[in-house]
């Protein structure tokens, strides 16, 4: 995009310094050329060759500050060189935090050596760079053979790994890679009605998927397959916070979050996929979103993307000047396959979560708030909702705990050993229930709770609201820090959390006893939050409001 793309050169240079500060530059260093991980001091495979990605482009370009440097060539140079020795045997290179002869990281690794391939032979003139051009193709051919004789774990690995065997395709013209995507592609791709795909994961692996199908599209003259990437493109926007960060609650990977609900994933992954994808379908809504995403990462501790090398394989980016679309912030959508329910309206968004005990999220702003309910009942009673149901008034979710005993064998057992027994064959006896029922619905400012349980009575129970960890709190009589790891637990009236100029309201609270961080079967108190507690014995029937200003 044209206005982005000086920022964009910027961007670029400060990766190259960043990237080189990290290299290790002692000869006969055991890891000599390669770049060290200073948070835990591994030298990962995958950076050491996608360095080249930021390199290669700054290299070209004539207003970078590395233009025709002789010292980054020699860098350039270096990293290849690295990238050759610890390539395995058989092409492919390990991750060295989980998978070792790895066809999956291999694939993500092509991906890089493509593009960068793609920049070289466009550009390549002087010996020393058309060496170095074949170097790389060298590294490409065998890894090629690795992607192609290896296997995958995930469901997005076989679209890496396709996208990165169209690549090596092209470039070298072994049928044998075309033909091993296709047998991928064969398998169909696993995206539902509403764009989403198996993973469900908005923060890390849907992005992978959209640029893999995006790379396949191209390679192999698919156009559908970008398709596909723009179903899921335009999901996202539902997924979109007020702040620009991106929902990831109901991933089934790892960004999800788990035990840190409140982490924030902002989108820069996502800027080149939307750039590219306004720029083949001429999409004004998508040219706006790659225009959020880069204005806000300026703002951000990510900082702007450093993505020239797109602008190098897109020549007709650095001319770009699209029409921007607005895009929807007022919206209620139940993806139901997904079993989530997402409510926008301006700085204010909520979502219902089904499956999870972190059950409803509310955001205003940059403030945050997510809700749990937990009974001590025989450690089992963590509300987790299977699923959620739409009514006439909003959604309701159930969920049902059960506890028994069980008796001495009728029959005695043929042995005394505990383990060995077969206590299948015990009588079930004192079986007892405790059921939930929340009725959730929207308000033009937030939603209203109704809360109900059934069953065993005197079981204590706790409702719990996990605010973003710094804000204010104040209620009937108090006002405190929300420091993160901290918590109160409020008997009447309503709480306020506040954060900058924005605030959630929640109550009124109820207090019966002072059981709730230690509570047997609960999800543990949050460290990155601030938790303030409702408490009562079932059965209940309680009706609580959450609105934001």
């Amino acid at each position: 995009m044209k206005k982005h793309y000086t920022e964009i050169v910027k961007a670029c240079d400060r990766g190259v310094a960043r990237l080189l500060a990290c290299t290790i530059t002692e000869p006969g260093h055991p890891h000599y050329g390669g770049i060290v991980n200073k948070a835990d001091g591994l030298v990962p495979p995958g950076a050491g060759i996608g360095c080249m990605l930021t390199y290669v482009p700054a290299y070209y370009t004539d207003t970078s500050k590395y233009y025709k440097s002789a010292n980054l060539l020699k860098t350039m140079n270096t990293a290849l060189e690295y990238t050759e020795a610890i390539q395995r045997e058989d092409g492919t290179f390990d991750l060295l935090i989980s998978n070792f002869y790895s066809a999956p990281d291999t694939g993500f690794i092509m991906h890089t050596m493509g593009r960068v391939y793609k920049i070289m032979d466009a550009h390549a003139k002087t010996e020393i760079e058309l060496k170095l051009k074949g170097k790389l193709y060298s590294i490409i051919v065998k890894a090629a053979k690795g992607l192609r004789d290896g296997g995958f774990h995930t469901p997005n690995h076989r679209w890496v790994e396709a996208a990165g065997l169209s690549l090596a395709y092209n470039i070298t013209k072994d049928e044998s890679y075309k033909d091993m995507a296709l047998m991928y592609l064969a398998e169909g791709i696993d995206i539902d009605e509403n764009g989403e795909f198996t993973e469900r994961s908005p923060g890390i692996y849907n992005a992978v998927n959209d640029n893999a199908l995006m790379i396949l599209a191209e390679e192999m003259n698919k156009p559908e397959l970008a398709g596909y990437a723009a179903e899921n493109l335009e999901m996202m926007f539902r997924y979109f916070e007020p702040d620009g960060t991106v929902f990831t609650q109901n991933s089934a990977r790892v960004d999800k979050g788990e035990g840190m609900p409140g982490k924030s994933f902002y989108p820069t992954n996502y800027y080149h996929i939307y750039l590219k994808a306004a720029y083949i379908h001429n999409n004004p809504r998508f040219a706006k979103m790659a225009d959020l995403i880069f204005e806000s990462a300026g703002k951000s501790e990510a900082g702007v993307p450093g993505n020239l090398w797109l602008y190098m394989i897109e020549d007709g980016l650095k001319k770009y000047e699209p029409v921007l679309e607005e895009l929807p912030d007022e919206f209620e959508v139940f993806f139901k396959p997904s079993n989530i329910v997402r409510k926008r309206k301006g700085d204010y968004s909520a979502t219902i979560l089904g499956g999870a005990p972190n059950f409803l999220f509310i955001q205003k702003g940059r403030l945050r708030c997510y809700a749990r309910i937990c009974a001590s009942f025989f450690a089992v009673a963590q509300f987790k909702p299977a699923e959620i149901i739409k009514t006439e008034c909003g959604y309701r979710m159930e969920f049902k705990a059960s506890g028994k005993y069980k008796w001495p064998f009728e029959t005695p057992s043929k042995t005394s050993i505990w383990d060995d027994m077969d206590h299948s064959l015990r009588k079930s006896v004192n079986e007892v229930d405790l059921t939930f029922v929340i009725d959730i619905a929207f308000t033009e400012t937030g939603v209203k709770l109704n809360i109900k349980t059934d069953g065993c009575d005197r079981v204590p129970l706790k409702v719990e609201f996990c605010f973003s960890g710094g804000c204010g709190i104040e209620g009937t009589g108090f006002i405190i820090d929300g420091n993160a790891g901290n918590s109160i637990i409020v008997s009447e009236g309503n709480v306020k959390a506040s954060l900058g100029l924005n605030e959630i309201t929640i109550g009124p609270g109820f207090a019966e006893h002072k059981y709730t961080a230690s509570m047997r079967g609960s999800v543990p108190q949050s460290k990155n939050d601030f938790t303030v507690y409702f408490t009562a014995f079932s059965n209940i029937d309680k009706k609580i409001e959450i609105t934001t200003g």
